[in-house]
């Protein structure tokens, strides 16, 4: 259970890892970061702080398929074992899409996006094999 737990915490995490890079990203303008119109400025950025922003909005989007299907097995008491590896995988194939999504690895990203959606699904499969 803890491992699920921190992999859950781990997840909201790299939403604001994304965040960061977008924030530096804003800050290397020629204005510097806006605070008064945040996003305003996201919504201009070009090239890797694009990027990082539009990894960042997924971030949002992956974390609540994520946190349902981990309380999900939480709630059910499924075997814990495959429900951690499916979460661990998940958590560290985020990792790896951020990275691939602000270096433009684009084919890369897509298929790392896909091997962690499936972890998602698996998350839901899993408590009908028990």
């Amino acid at each position: 259970m803890t491992i699920l737990i921190i992999c859950l915490l781990v997840s909201i995490a790299q939403i604001y890892i994304a965040k960061a890079f977008v924030a530096i990203a804003m800050a290397r303008e020629g204005k510097g970061y806006d605070n008064h119109h945040p996003r305003m400025q996201q919504s201009k950025l070009t090239g890797w702080g694009a990027r990082a922003y539009a990894a960042h909005q997924n971030g949002f989007e992956a974390f609540a398929m994520f946190a349902c299907g981990v309380l999900l097995n939480l709630l059910l008491e499924v075997d814990l074992y495959f429900a951690e590896i499916l979460t661990l995988s998940f958590v560290t194939l985020r990792f790896l899409y951020i990275y691939l999504y602000i270096a433009d690895f684009s084919y890369a990203r897509s298929t790392i996006w896909v091997i962690a959606f499936l972890c998602n699904l698996g998350l839901y499969i899993l408590p009908f094999m028990y």
